[in-house]
């Protein structure tokens, strides 16, 4: 659900805009810009469902916080499956 709303949150300008442009219509820019504009938020979306998909750990899975022992920090790490 967050990153629903994350999307949502990205793409309400440009609905907003483009709902002015039809409310408000005026000379369009080039066909051009409209394409690379639409590839360009293509690609900002692929890449965020990309990066949703790494370093994904399990959200069930408990976390061992980093520690000292002995003047040296041992990193925290997802605890071990009993």
């Amino acid at each position: 659900m967050p990153r629903l709303i994350e999307i949502i949150l990205f793409l309400t300008p440009f609905v907003a805009f483009a709902a002015w442009r039809l409310w408000f219509p005026s000379p369009l820019p080039p066909p051009g810009l409209i394409y690379g504009l639409a590839v360009f938020v293509g690609l900002m979306l692929a890449a965020l469902l990309w990066t949703s998909h790494l370093d994904a750990e399990d959200g069930h899975q408990a976390y061992v916080p980093a520690v000292m022992q002995n003047g040296r920090i041992i990193e925290g790490h997802p605890a071990a499956s009993p």
